[in-house]
């Protein structure tokens, strides 16, 4: 376990003591949460190197690797039934107030006890309230780490008590590097699937690509494209990657008929023109809305051949005059 090398800047920025409580906010795919973690277990290490980084041979570091550490907790969303019988994925204010006797207790180490939450914003109101409770009263020598992509679904008054640190993003040159080193020998179409997200683009290079091809294939020819037969095809198939897939296909389509410009899948530009020149681009805008909220739904149980049958059959009428 180490950090990322576009994250080596930061780490030598941070130098004790530290404040009690730290957001580290930046867009998915970029090693927030592997840094929060090694952060964690420097922190508690009882050996730590020169730089400050952790030893991964004492106690302590055995203790972090097998999620046992005495003096570390990390809290992330569970599964609860709204009023509507909807589950949904949300820290709570049980897990916030489970915390209650861990700060009350003296270390093992007699060094940090540290809280991670991750992410932040997946804390409902009455979790995020009885999280401000701690944060006004630190106790001992605490940290807390807020991890979030979404800061701004965080209450202000919670923020104004972190400090906030921007993670840093990789530039193209240095991602692809990084890529590469992770053995994928041709990592700009990933990485351009992916915004430019090296984390993201690695878990991108581990799918199944003649599958992702084969869908795209299909829906770029949308004068011909089966609904039916699509949805027969890709029933089987995770309907989550297959919405993630379409999302970006129709940004491509929007963004090049509003702007010329290609973001994820620069490799197919001319099918994308000449799609997009045959779509409403206003309506691929709406899509885009009814998109997110599949990505919502694709979660639960559905017919997933009557559920792609009629996505695809709303991009037809939208992308052939």
């Amino acid at each position: 376990m180490n950090i990322y090398p576009w994250q080596d800047d930061l780490w030598k920025r941070l130098v004790p003591p530290l404040p009690h409580a730290l957001l580290l906010k930046g867009r998915s795919g970029i090693g927030k949460l592997d840094f929060a973690d090694y952060l964690a277990q420097s922190l508690l290490c009882e050996s730590p190197l020169q730089d400050g980084k952790a030893c991964n041979a004492c106690v302590s570091c055995s203790w972090f690797a097998n999620a046992c550490h005495p003096d570390f907790r990390r809290i992330e969303p569970e599964s609860e039934l709204t009023e509507s019988g909807r589950k949904v994925r949300q820290i709570t204010i049980d897990q916030i107030r489970s915390l209650a006797g861990f700060m009350n207790l003296s270390t093992h180490r007699n060094g940090y006890r540290i809280v991670l939450i991750h992410p932040a914003e997946a804390m409902n109101t009455h979790a995020a309230n009885a999280l401000l409770k701690t944060l006004e009263e630190p106790s001992g020598k605490s940290l807390f780490l807020l991890v979030s992509h979404k800061p701004h679904q965080i209450l202000p008054t919670i923020l104004s008590r972190c400090q906030a640190i921007a993670m840093p993003f990789p530039g193209p040159a240095e991602a692809e590097k990084w890529l590469r080193g992770q053995g994928i020998s041709e990592p700009a179409p990933y990485l351009s699937e992916a915004g430019q997200a090296p984390l993201v683009a690695l878990h991108l290079a581990g799918e199944d690509p003649s599958l992702r091809e084969r869908f795209l294939q299909e829906i770029a020819s949308p004068s011909s494209l089966d609904a039916v037969a699509v949805a027969e095809i890709f029933q089987k198939t995770d309907l989550s990657m297959i919405l993630r897939w379409l999302q970006k296909w129709c940004h491509d389509l929007a963004s090049c008929a509003f702007s010329g410009k290609i973001r994820y899948f620069p490799d197919l530009s001319d099918k994308i023109m000449e799609v997009s020149r045959k779509s409403d681009k206003f309506e691929l805008m709406r899509f885009q809305r009814t998109l997110l909220e599949a990505q919502k739904i694709s979660i639960h149980p559905v017919n997933a051949r009557l559920f792609l049958e009629e996505l695809v059959l709303n991009y037809i009428s939208l992308t052939v005059k």
